[in-house]
């Protein structure tokens, strides 16, 4: 009984010395706001404000870590009024939540005294567990009240806005701005991108990655334009369309388009049909191959004259093959 050869997996590469050190810096800001997490999400504190550029990781590490300890957690985002935070927190009063991009809700004068109530109280001298804070809604019929013991954690691009009812806001939680260099942030997305990239059933290998992380930080120092991650993670996805020839552009295309913010054109410009046809007769010489050997050695031999790309090319269109 014949068994199937396995693909083998293309070795990462690995982190030039200067990028390790920048990656180490970047990582002790991490778990300055991982540490900073767990104070809110184990009562220590009440709540902490975060902020930064987007796409610096902010509120991946900080759900990342409740979901890494299991503390029940509600995120929020987009927009919410003073009433809808009172809501939230009697709904939920022992959770902790988080709050992404809601800068507005600073100008909101129902939502600051909600903040300021949440966010502090007094103890007793011998209670133990987490602070107990009275928070309360009064209207011209009524007064609502609840007791919250949760906590709250707010991620921004921005700093507070300027305002003198925030000061005091500002002093009951830890405040802190998440400043990520340009080295640091090349330092994080050439290690992302030694880790290989999935979306769904498409995959990039490491160098597949690599090719498309380097391009983006060229273009992005180029111009002088901030990197960041979600800039990365849209690139891998517009080279997988082009990969899979479902993109009248060339990959490159597409990313430089994202950098700029506008159209332009430096890669491939074949057309759909071509690199169509191209991937046809790729995969009608993996299947003639498929049937004439079973050495791995033989069947690159035969694939690069035959075609000339690379043994990742030859194992990801006899992947397809099997999925066909």
């Amino acid at each position: 009984m014949s068994r199937q050869r396995q693909r083998p997996r293309p070795q990462r590469p690995n982190l030039a010395p200067a990028d390790q050190e920048h990656l180490q810096r970047l990582n002790k800001k991490f778990e300055l706001v991982r540490d900073n997490t767990a104070s809110v999400a184990t009562g220590r504190t009440t709540g902490f404000y975060l902020y930064g550029v987007g796409g610096a990781g902010k509120s991946y590490t900080i759900i990342n870590e409740l979901e890494r300890r299991k503390v029940p957690y509600k995120l929020f985002n987009s927009r919410m009024t003073g009433r809808g935070l009172y809501n939230t927190l009697e709904k939920f009063p022992d959770e902790t939540h988080v709050l992404e991009d809601m800068e507005q809700l600073f100008r909101d004068s129902g939502a600051r005294g909600v903040l300021r109530s949440a966010l502090w109280g007094q103890r007793m001298a011998r209670d133990k567990g987490p602070l107990e804070r009275l928070v309360t809604w009064t209207t011209f019929r009524m007064e609502h009240s609840f007791v919250f013991t949760g906590g709250i954690i707010m991620t921004a691009n921005r700093p507070f806005p300027d305002l003198p009812e925030l000061d005091a806001i500002k002093t009951r939680i830890t405040y802190m701005q998440l400043v990520v260099s340009d080295n640091e942030m090349i330092a994080l997305m050439r290690s992302v991108s030694h880790k290989g990239f999935r979306d769904g059933l498409d995959e990039m290998d490491p160098a597949e990655c690599s090719d498309v992380c380097e391009f983006i930080i060229a273009q992005c120092l180029g111009l002088r334009r901030l990197l960041d991650m979600r800039l990365l993670i849209n690139s891998f996805k517009d080279y997988l369309q082009w990969r899979d020839c479902e993109s009248g552009c060339d990959w490159r295309d597409m990313v430089s388009a994202r950098v700029k913010d506008r159209p332009t054109v430096i890669g491939d410009v074949r057309s759909v049909e071509e690199r169509t046809a191209e991937r046809e007769r790729e995969l009608e010489v993996a299947r003639q191959i498929v049937g004439r050997t079973d050495d791995r050695r033989e069947r690159f031999r035969i694939w690069r004259e035959q075609i000339g790309k690379s043994e990742q090319t030859l194992y990801r269109r006899l992947a397809e093959l099997r999925e066909g």
